[in-house]
């Protein structure tokens, strides 16, 4: 059977068909903007790429779409490293390619200290940045100034010069790349491009500065832009906040709309509308649920999702649902990794060392927050090490360590039972019934968010969470 496309859909293909403007699609949650993109694959036979958000929507698109002559599906470091690959030739990929620079300069070399690893680990987290931000032109002073600003990066009086360094001797290291470096190096250097007439790119609200050169070093006929700047969460991580704005100015596009979800029931289309209202149900959709909880009468099943803003809550939650033998984990291996990270650096012997050192940890790193006047870190610190305490206090004041670290591990394992999970990791996610932990989604945190783009993305924050739910939306 013919599918029957809406309205804002045959407007996308005919703009397609019959103009050669490059076009920006704002598609709301469920909207089927990938079964959109697909149909604009086989609209036209000229060579084609379709980047997409990561491995496995590539397996998926592969799947699906007809093979097309000198045409492509690739994720954008794919794109990339094809890219370095055919310029530079055969290069080694090593992820840890920025910690083994900063080892090796001479303010660091053979540092073990806390203070030298607490550097090592903030200059690595500044460079990540920095590779995001700078497209070629240099990381300057005013770069630096906001990505401390904005990314809640610790200064320390050397950290500009020593980014600016460590940044420069990553880029001349042409032989060996990490995956920031499948991206930069085809922005920053005269690389040999693939030639594409169409590039289709999806989820491109979280673009940052230099994904967004990179498609522009195409050179391609035509654009076809997709995503959602209501779904835009990443900007604490490098993804520009304002990307639909400036890729729809960057490459002079026409806007259009997808605007009809076919995920979410009526009842949770008009509560997504809430908070904006440029969604719109789908007519055969069915009412669903809006409502809260019963509490501890809640019944749970292994197809439900959970939500929070914040960790902490939901490591509280996921001991009260085993206390209550409910199964469940909590989604997010790399949340564990830190948690880990954050305890093997203390380096203690017992759980009762290692919680006075938490503690004490914890009260110098908001002292240096309040005399900065930093308040947004105060809640990222409360649920870093409130979250590392709670697993603390559910062992023994005379277990080791390891004792702890077991028990993160085994909770951060994906699989079993109900999923618990921040809003960030279910980007992407939907189930038939979501929750949401309503008081933590309207925390302080949101209340501190002093910036025009952190009071922004912490309402699409709530936006994202909202637009899980299928049929039913609890509120806890």
């Amino acid at each position: 059977m013919e599918r029957k496309w809406s309205n804002y859909s045959t407007a996308i293909f005919s703009h397609f068909t019959e103009s050669d403007d490059n076009l920006i699609v704002q598609a709301c949650p469920g909207a089927g903007k990938t079964t959109n993109i697909e149909h604009i694959w086989g609209l036209d036979n000229k060579p084609t790429v379709y980047t997409v958000f990561n491995k496995h929507n590539q397996l998926e698109a592969l799947e699906k779409l007809p093979v097309k002559a000198n045409s492509a599906v690739l994720t954008l470091n794919g794109l990339g490293a094809g890219i370095v690959n055919a310029t530079f030739g055969r290069v080694t990929l090593d992820k840890y390619k920025v910690p083994n620079l900063i080892k090796a300069m001479a303010s660091y070399k053979m540092g073990r200290s806390k203070e030298s690893r607490e550097r090592q680990y903030i200059l690595a987290n500044m460079v990540s940045i920095a590779k995001c931000m700078d497209t070629g032109a240099g990381f300057s002073e005013e770069m630096y100034d906001n990505a401390v600003s904005v990314y809640d990066i610790e200064e320390y009086p050397s950290l500009y010069q020593e980014t600016v360094d460590i940044l420069e001797r990553s880029d001349n290291m042409t032989n060996v790349i990490d995956f920031q470096d499948q991206l930069r190096f085809p922005v920053i250097y005269d690389c040999v491009m693939p030639q594409y007439h169409n590039v289709l790119g999806d989820e491109v609200q979280d673009f940052n500065a230099v994904q967004a050169a990179l498609l522009s070093k195409l050179k391609a006929q035509r654009y076809v832009l997709v995503g959602d700047s209501h779904q835009s969460i990443y900007g604490f991580r490098g993804a520009m906040n304002n990307s639909m704005s400036i890729l729809k100015e960057q490459f002079k596009c026409t806007e259009l709309p997808l605007s009809i979800t076919y995920r979410c029931a009526k009842g949770i289309v008009k509560e997504a509308a809430n908070v904006y209202k440029d969604i719109e149900a789908w007519s055969e959709s069915p009412q669903g649920v809006v409502r809260y909880s019963d509490g501890d009468n809640e019944q749970y099943t292994s197809d439900d999702i959970i939500l929070c803003r914040m960790n902490r809550p939901l490591i509280a939650l996921a001991y009260q649902l085993l206390n209550n033998n409910t199964p469940c984990h909590v989604r997010g291996r790399d949340i564990g990794e830190g948690l880990v990270k954050l305890i093997n650096k203390q380096g203690c012997f017992t759980v009762r060392e290692l919680i006075t050192r938490l503690n004490d940890e914890y009260t110098v790193e908001v002292e240096k927050a309040r005399v900065k006047e930093d308040d947004d870190k105060i809640p990222r610190l409360q649920d870093k090490y409130g979250s590392a305490l709670l697993f603390c206090n559910r062992a023994k004041l005379d277990d080791t360590p390891e004792m702890v670290i077991a028990a993160i591990n085994t909770l951060f394992e994906q699989g079993r039972g109900v999923c618990l999970s921040t809003v960030h990791k279910a980007k992407g996610l939907e189930a038939q019934r979501a929750f949401i932990l309503d008081s933590a989604l309207h925390s302080t945190f949101t209340q501190r968010a002093r910036q025009q783009w952190q009071r922004e993305q912490e309402r699409n924050i709530l936006y994202v969470a909202i637009t899980r739910a299928k049929g039913e939306l609890v509120y806890m």
